[in-house]
């Protein structure tokens, strides 16, 4: 059963229980109320009769048709189904009201003995098809006990409270209908997003079409925000696919290169009549082509490393003692460069030495590479608030605003020709920024053509 028939379904099932209730109450309310107004009826005939005969005007030994005579009489109109009916001690009856005529009420012989213990009770009792309610009390006259019972049909209530019946279970069947469709009804169009949603999956996966969204323009509840969730889910994937897919094609391309380089040059030592100067070229030729290819395996997996989201053992980690351990070995890179260091903050913080280490190799191996004879390349590294910055700068050729967006991403070269010359794989910078955002930090980039960069990393304290 789909979740929309369920729903539907237990929201009928919770209406029909709560109106059953609320039904239940007002039946046994109403009847309650019904029953106390005849019994207030037998009450105040009681209270009549009582008040009617008295010891002094009932002559000695009784005179029951001076008792009937004494008798209230009673209104039909005002009190339909009102009957009067007095009983000696035997339980005989011994006079009663005209209306009653040859019929005598019925007899309960717990009533009878309550009331000729001289207590009041009340209770229905039933009489040929129907039923009436019979208040018995006790009437003292001249030194006798006889039982006064006043009754009242119930005809008018159980007809009152048998319409009642029916009527609530016409209600509430028709209740339960009307919430049965109103209730599908709602429930199909709030689930309406979650079909589109399942209907965008569906397609998605029978054609790979991670350009379609479920566009859901309904209020931002519970199910507009799972559409939503979904729209940012696919819009996501179909980043990471398109990146994987680039990647992929540029991974390809820089390889084949290599590739093509080494099996030239393979193709060209099969020749015999090769002089040793030019084999002994193309030996080294097929070297650095398989340093290269080795170079951007080992960035590759680097770069799979850190999204796959695995930090090596953290520990903590000296950042002035890194930035002093790379000038060193970046003097010896430099030439006629200059590396100073501005600023040197004993900063300290949480993370893999190892990798801090490649970041911060990656950042000056660049500026080094790209600052000309002479130029300077500064290290820096102080506290800013809750951050430790770590800065390198340098005065070379700079890039350019529109490259300054992409610098970041995998295999993204500002100069082609050049780099590819130098051996970069175009890697250096995307590893740079997953190690940064790797240490819960980030890394940012300011340039000016033909004046230098300056590469910030933030990494939290």
């Amino acid at each position: 059963m789909s979740i929309r028939w369920r729903l539907t379904l237990w929201f009928t099932l919770i209406l029909c229980a709560i109106m059953v209730l609320s039904g239940t109450v007002f039946y046994a309310l109403l009847q309650g109320h019904l029953v106390n107004e005849v019994d207030s009826n037998l009450r105040v005939y009681s209270a009549r009769v009582h008040g009617t005969l008295h010891s002094d005007q009932i002559p000695q030994p009784l005179d029951f048709s001076v008792i009937h005579s004494s008798l209230p009489i009673i209104d039909e109109f005002a009190s339909p189904g009102m009957y009067l009916q007095i009983v000696d001690g035997n339980g005989d009856v011994v006079t009663k009201s005209d209306n009653l005529g040859e019929q005598e009420l019925p007899v309960d012989q717990s009533l009878l003995n309550r009331g000729l213990e001289g207590n009041v009770a009340i209770g229905t009792v039933a009489s040929g098809s129907g039923s009436v309610r019979i208040m018995a009390s006790p009437l003292y006259l001249n030194d006798q006990i006889l039982l006064l019972e006043v009754a009242e049909s119930t005809k008018y209530l159980d007809t009152t409270m048998s319409e009642v019946r029916w009527s609530l279970l016409a209600a509430v069947s028709v209740a339960l209908v009307l919430a049965g469709v109103s209730g599908w009804v709602i429930v199909r169009r709030a689930l309406s997003p979650v079909e589109r949603v399942t209907r965008a999956a569906r397609d998605i996966e029978t054609g790979s079409d991670l350009g379609r969204r479920v566009a859901y323009s309904g209020p931002a509840d519970e199910v507009g925000r799972l559409a939503a969730t979904f729209d940012h889910m696919i819009e996501h994937l179909e980043r990471v696919f398109q990146s994987q897919k680039h990647f992929v094609a540029d991974a390809s391309h820089d390889l084949r290169g290599p590739l093509t380089a080494i099996q030239g040059n393979l193709d060209l030592l099969k020749f015999d009549d090769l002089n040793p100067e030019e084999r002994q070229e193309s030996l080294k030729a097929v070297e650095a082509e398989t340093w290269r290819m080795a170079s951007i395996v080992s960035d590759l997996a680097v770069l799979a490393e850190l999204e796959s989201g695995h930090l090596e053992q953290q520990e903590d980690v000296s950042l002035r003692g890194m930035l002093l351990d790379t000038r060193e070995w970046a003097g010896l890179l430099a030439g006629n460069r200059r590396i100073v260091i501005e600023r040197q903050d004993d900063l300290w913080v949480k993370g893999s030495a190892h990798r801090l280490e490649r970041l911060l190799s990656n950042l000056v191996g660049n500026a080094i590479k790209y600052t000309p004879d002479g130029g300077t390349i500064t290290l820096s590294l102080f506290q800013d608030g809750d951050w430790a910055c770590l800065q390198v700068s340098d005065t070379g050729i700079g890039i350019a605003p529109e490259h300054l967006p992409h610098i970041f991403d995998r295999f993204y070269r500002v100069d082609e020709a050049r780099t590819r010359g130098d051996g970069g794989s175009g890697l250096g910078l995307a590893i740079v920024k997953g190690i940064a955002e790797q240490h819960r930090g980030r890394v940012t980039a300011a340039s000016e053509p033909g004046k230098g960069s300056r590469f910030s990393v933030w990494l939290r304290l």
